[in-house]
């Protein structure tokens, strides 16, 4: 498939884009995934395949720049074509790929005048979440108490199974718990925020249960009593609930960036409408904002009675809204 491809390529001198993308290998040797685009036989939609999965020995850009040649030349193409063929390159924006003065999109752009530059757009995306968390009011009390979830159940196979049997017991499947915006892709973070609002009662139950637990000594018991606190704080519902109906939404822009088919223009427009999906949920309400609203009104969630102190910090107002 993939030398009919570039066959294809290579014959109708078809334009193509060269997207890199950093990784490593079980060995832990650092690696670049080269990926080529292009519109083959004439076709409107182009195509993503991945070329070739190098090695790297050095981390520079000109030891990545050289690797990225050789990949190309190796599966048959030469400079002559590139120069009249090669039209973009992108990868995320780290300073040895993209880096104005000497990066490895520059050293490329010195060979091949005409490439266009481009920063990942999912990559954009995780900086505009990770800049918006760091001007928003109350998302590190959430992390933190969304961490000790994580650091709880990942740590303690005792605890993970006493939080399955709770969940066994309500009758709910349980999701693995996750960190929350300390890892790539905001789908992570969706899928931790995620489990959390669908294993509600089960994390509640365990909590009570672990706080009464005269195995465990006084001071293990007072910081389940303390989780369970914060867990049925109306507050922390009303943020779970914020964080859940914006991540979802990042989540499926995300998704649909990660698409192949999705091309620039195409991008452009879902995520202008993704964006003033966001904007409306100050004045339409999500659905788990929704949920928690009707669950504020009889201070209970999920068979969970809901205390009215606030136990961390609301993240739900206008100017806060605004910001995300």
């Amino acid at each position: 498939m993939k030398k009919e491809l570039l066959k294809k390529i290579i014959e109708t001198k078809s334009k193509i884009t060269v997207l890199a993308d950093e990784s490593t290998s079980v060995g832990h040797k650092s690696t670049l995934i080269v990926f080529l685009k292009a519109s083959v036989d004439g076709d409107m939609e182009p195509i993503a395949f991945p070329l070739d999965l190098v090695e790297l020995d050095s981390m520079s850009a000109a030891h990545i720049k050289e690797q990225i040649m050789g990949c190309l030349l190796k599966n048959g193409f030469t400079v002559e074509l590139l120069r009249e063929i090669l039209i973009g390159f992108c990868s995320d924006g780290a300073s040895v790929m993209l880096g104005v003065k000497s990066g490895v999109g520059k050293l490329l752009q010195d060979d091949f005048p005409g490439i266009i530059l481009w920063h990942c757009l999912n990559h954009r995306l995780e900086l505009a979440v990770d800049q918006a968390l760091d001007v928003t009011g109350g998302t590190k009390d959430f992390q933190a108490f969304m961490d000790s979830l994580y650091s709880l159940y990942s740590q303690s196979p005792k605890n993970m199974r006493q939080l399955s049997e709770c969940a066994h017991n309500l009758d709910i499947a349980l999701r693995r718990i996750g960190k929350v915006f300390s890892v790539g892709w905001v789908a992570s973070s969706w899928r931790a925020v995620s489990a959390v609002w669908q294993s509600y009662p089960a994390l509640a139950q365990h909590f009570r249960e672990a706080s009464e637990d005269d195995t465990r000594d006084s001071r293990e018991r007072a910081k389940f009593k303390g989780l369970l606190s914060k867990l049925c704080s109306i507050n922390f519902l009303k943020s779970l609930a914020l964080m859940a109906d914006v991540l979802t939404e990042l989540k499926n822009l995300s998704e649909i960036l990660q698409n192949r088919k999705t091309t620039l223009p195409k991008a452009h427009d879902i995520m202008t409408t993704y964006v003033k999906h966001i904007e409306s949920f100050n004045r339409y309400p999500g659905q788990h904002a929704v949920d928690a609203s009707q669950a504020e009104e009889v201070m209970e969630f999920k068979g969970e009675e809901l205390a009215g102190l606030p136990s961390l910090t609301l993240l739900s107002s206008s100017e806060q809204w605004q910001t995300i």
